[in-house]
Formats: C-alpha cells, sequence, structure tokens
C-alpha cells in the first residue's frame, strides 16, 4: 500500500495538477512472517510522512494491522452481514497479498407453488412468510420454513498477486470455516499467476512465480469451481493470435517484418501449453486464460 502513496506523490511532483476527487490510503501493516528474507537489506519504500506530506485532496486512511495468525480480516471494515475482504501473505520475491472476497448470504426465496398448495393466497400473506412471519390462514399455521427454499450462500472469489506459493489461502478458508463464517472450503472462482509452463518449474521457482502444477494442486484443495489464469511470460504467444501475414496497420497496409522476427515468432510457443497441462489435471472446474480486457462471468451459487 505504500507503493501507492509513491505512485501518487510521484504523478503529484511531475504534473502539478489539481486532482478533482479525494482519496485515503489503508495500509496492511507488514511483520516480518510476511516478507521475504532479507527483505529490509534493499527495502526502500517506506513512506516518510515528514519527507512525503499529504496531497491537498489525501484524507486520513487507516493502518490495518494483521491478527494473531497472520491474516487482515475485514479490511474494509464492512458491518456484519455485508460484503467481507480478507487479505492473506503470499509467497514471493517480495512482500505480496492475495485477496478473499466473501459476499454475504442471498435471502432465502419463496417457493410460491408451495405456499399456494398450503393454501396461502398471492399478495400480502406470502410477503409476510418471505420476510420471515409466520401467518395463520383460516386457521391453518404456515410457518416460513414450510415455503422457503434453502438460503444461498454468497459468492467467494479469491484474487492473487504475484507468487510461488499462495497455501496460505487455504489455511484461511480453514480458520473461516472453522470459526463457522463459512459452510465449506469452496471458491467460486479463483485468479491465480501460472507466469510459465510446468517444464520451466526451477525458474519459475527462482523468480517467485508460479507453475499450472502449482496452481492446480491449490484449485483443487479450494474445490474451486472457476480457475482464471494469469500473469503469462511473454515468451508465449495468445493461442487465438493471428497471423502475421494477415496483420494490417492502421492505413490498410500489409505490416511488413524482418526475417528474424518472423523466425521468432513462428518458434515462440503459445499459451496452449500452459492450457493444456492445466486440463491434465485431476481439477474439475472450469479454466479460463485470462486476456486483456476480459469479462469474466462469476458462475451462480445453486446450492
Amino acid at each position: 500500500m505504500t507503493y501507492l502513496w509513491k505512485i501518487n506523490d510521484l504523478d503529484k511532483n511531475r504534473f502539478r495538477a489539481n486532482l478533482s476527487y479525494t482519496y485515503a490510503v489503508h495500509e496492511l501493516i507488514l511483520e516480518e512472517k510476511h516478507c521475504p528474507p532479507n527483505w529490509q537489506d534493499w527495502a526502500c519504500l517506506e513512506a516518510d510522512i515528514t519527507r512525503d506530506p499529504p496531497l491537498f485532496c489525501e484524507r486520513s486512511g487507516r493502518d490495518i494491522f494483521a491478527n494473531s495468525d497472520g491474516f487482515w480480516y475485514n479490511v474494509t471494515n464492512n458491518e456484519e452481514n455485508c460484503e467481507m475482504v480478507h487479505a492473506v501473505s503470499i509467497k514471493h520475491t517480495i512482500p505480496s497479498v492475495g485477496w478473499l472476497i466473501i459476499k454475504p448470504d442471498h435471502a432465502p426465496s419463496l417457493c410460491a407453488e408451495t405456499a399456494i398448495k398450503l393454501g396461502v393466497p398471492k399478495g400480502r400473506l406470502m410477503g409476510e412468510l418471505k420476510r420471515g412471519k409466520t401467518v395463520v390462514i383460516d386457521g391453518k399455521t404456515v410457518r416460513p420454513e414450510d415455503v422457503l427454499k434453502p438460503r444461498l450462500r454468497g459468492h467467494r472469489i479469491a484474487i492473487m498477486g504475484d507468487t510461488y506459493d499462495s497455501s496460505e489461502l487455504l489455511r484461511l478458508m480453514q480458520v473461516l470455516h472453522t470459526a463457522n463464517q463459512i459452510t465449506s472450503i469452496t471458491l467460486d472462482t479463483l485468479v491465480h499467476e501460472a507466469t510459465l509452463d510446468d517444464s520451466l518449474y526451477e525458474d519459475a521457482l527462482s523468480k517467485g512465480h508460479s507453475v499450472p502444477r502449482v496452481v492446480m494442486k491449490l484449485a483443487c484443495q479450494l474445490n474451486v469451481r472457476q480457475l482464471v489464469l494469469t500473469h503469462f511470460s511473454h515468451r508465449y504467444d495468445r493461442i487465438d493470435s493471428p497471423d502475421e501475414n494477415t496483420i494490417k496497420s492502421e492505413i490498410g497496409e500489409q505490416v511488413n517484418h524482418s526475417k528474424k522476427s518472423k523466425n521468432d515468432k513462428k518458434n515462440k510457443p503459445s499459451l496452449q501449453i500452459i492450457l493444456d497441462q492445466a486440463k491434465s489435471t485431476d481439477f474439475g472446474g472450469d479454466i479460463i486464460l485470462a486476456d486483456d480486457q476480459l469479462l469474466v462471468k462469476i458462475p451462480p451459487v445453486t446450492q
């Protein structure tokens, strides 16, 4: 979060612009256990309020401290029965964070067909039952649990930053499950990097990144329904990348490339290798490769 502070400070010094909005920086306070070894030997992003005074449009933010178990709970400070956002430290070459978003449960819906069979007329009395009130019709008592469908949980979405090990997300889910804050260890959508393919595992690990087999193992443990893989190395070409000979410039002329660039293009593997490796595992959910401006629909919760 201090990085955001620095970026805003750079913008202020570079453009000297009067910003038309206000903002506040809420900072996750890191502890030693959240940082890789020797991080303090070269880290230089700490903000200094005396050297970097707040902008005129900046409002006071909150310092968010981790719980004793290492997790940052309810970082948006929402009230109970509202959307909750929890943060978790994940392993990378620098401090990195993942986010778990838990939507509140949906209010139970009324099964109108059952209500009608029990003699409940359409209108006000059905509304009473939906709001959890018991009604009496011609001397017969009808309770909400007689006509309401099971309550559906809200969506659970996890978005991981750069990492070679996101296993702390599993521990967070287990803690929430033990505390009865979630009913099962299940994620509707997990967004996770898969920078290199499995054959380059050691190279990925040395740079603090993941390969498909590592991600798929975690996805299975978390019962992920939809996995969005992202943060791919530039060594891979898009699966649907058009042939270079068909690419036209904006003025309609054929794009010319050197012989060397054509050879490089020809020898460049596509992201199909990462997708195939991900699909070769026991993972049973949907797999999506992220792309610029791609919109992903979160699967509906059905039970």
